[in-house]
């Protein structure tokens, strides 16, 4: 399919995203904050200052505040490391050169030996291993066992990516949502640290009975990023997106933003939904796992409103993108809110 080129300086107007789920942001975000971002200046592996530079400005911690912001900070320091070394994980996958793909698979090797107890040998495996050192202790051994199959899958899905941005191709909707949900989308890994989060280890008879509100959650979490993330990935070169795969099938621009909204609103209702049957009769620990996977859900898509990473600039960390016109640019997001009529 033809990969449509986006000038800058292009604009959609953004439709209205119910907001049906629990949200908020954890109430020691700053502090937090800080000691995430001393371990990203001395642990987090970076090619050059400026790069480290570059992504301590996205403030990626506010990602953990937003979609843990109830969990106690030990875990939450685990968690926004985590996050933040699967970021830059991210990162390195873009480089599709032959160098790149060899760093990378050596890179993710290293960090699943970490995870089952060996030594590390990269700068990725070292910075995982400090992470490790504590949080291995503090979750189960089975959980242990499928996060590490879970980052297995998303490795696996992050090397056909590199595969398909060297080659150019853009896969057809249903084989992009099914590729990314799979695989490289990550959502399998935040479900296990989600249940961390809230200190309980689901036994596989809760996790079955949970499948169907899983993909939802995936859904969800896929269309909020790639809307948000759009700008960003096109310009960058990076055409592995939703609004990019409906464009590439002739779809305009405003035409892939309504539709990318449409299908976020019915997973926004759908999830509701799901959940309020779930609690109905779910034991303790189900309902623990419940609230805590509802704050993720709806502080991914709140995140992915203001994330620096995103748009280029801090000017909507306090002021999120909204309804109104959006305009793309290569360096940064405009963003023009709608004017609410007066009743």
């Amino acid at each position: 399919m033809l990969l449509m080129h986006l000038f800058p300086g292009a604009r959609y107007r953004l439709p209205p995203i119910p907001q049906l789920l629990a949200f908020g942001r954890h109430p020691h975000a700053a502090e937090l904050e800080r000691r995430h971002d001393q371990w990203l200046r001395t642990s987090c592996p970076f090619a050059t200052n400026a790069s480290r530079q570059r992504f301590l400005s996205h403030r990626s911690a506010l990602w953990t505040a937003a979609t843990f912001p109830t969990t106690e900070p030990v875990r939450f320091h685990d968690l926004s490391r985590l996050t933040s070394l699967l970021f830059a994980f991210d990162d390195l996958c873009l480089d599709h050169t032959d160098s790149g793909v060899r760093t990378a698979k050596s890179s993710l090797a290293d960090c699943l030996g970490v995870l089952k107890g060996e030594p590390p040998s990269t700068e990725y495996g070292r910075a995982l291993h400090g992470i490790w050192d504590g949080m291995g202790l503090r979750m189960p051994p089975g959980q242990r066992d499928r996060l590490i199959a879970a980052l297995t899958d998303f490795a696996r899905g992050c090397f056909t990516e590199m595969v398909s941005r060297a080659d150019q191709t853009v896969p057809d909707f249903p084989s992009y949502v099914r590729l990314r949900i799979q695989q490289s989308l990550a959502a399998w890994i935040y479900f296990i640290l989600t249940e961390y989060a809230a200190a309980v280890d689901l036994d596989a008879e809760s996790r079955e009975a949970l499948d169907g509100l899983h993909w939802l959650s995936a859904e969800h979490l896929l269309f909020a990023n790639d809307l948000f993330s759009f700008r960003a990935e096109h310009f960058g070169g990076d055409h592995l997106n939703a609004v990019c795969v409906m464009t590439a099938a002739g779809a305009s621009l405003q035409n892939a933003v309504d539709e990318l909204v449409r299908l976020l609103s019915a997973r926004e209702h759908e999830m509701a939904a799901a959940l309020a049957t779930l609690r109905a009769d779910a034991s303790p620990p189900v309902l623990a796992y419940l609230e805590k996977l509802e704050y993720v859900v709806s502080g991914n898509l709140a995140q992915a409103r203001f994330a620096p990473r995103y748009h280029g600039t801090q000017d909507f960390i306090d002021h999120p993108i909204g309804q109104g016109t959006v305009t793309l640019r290569p360096d940064r997001t405009e963003h023009s809110a709608l004017e609410q009529k007066a009743e």
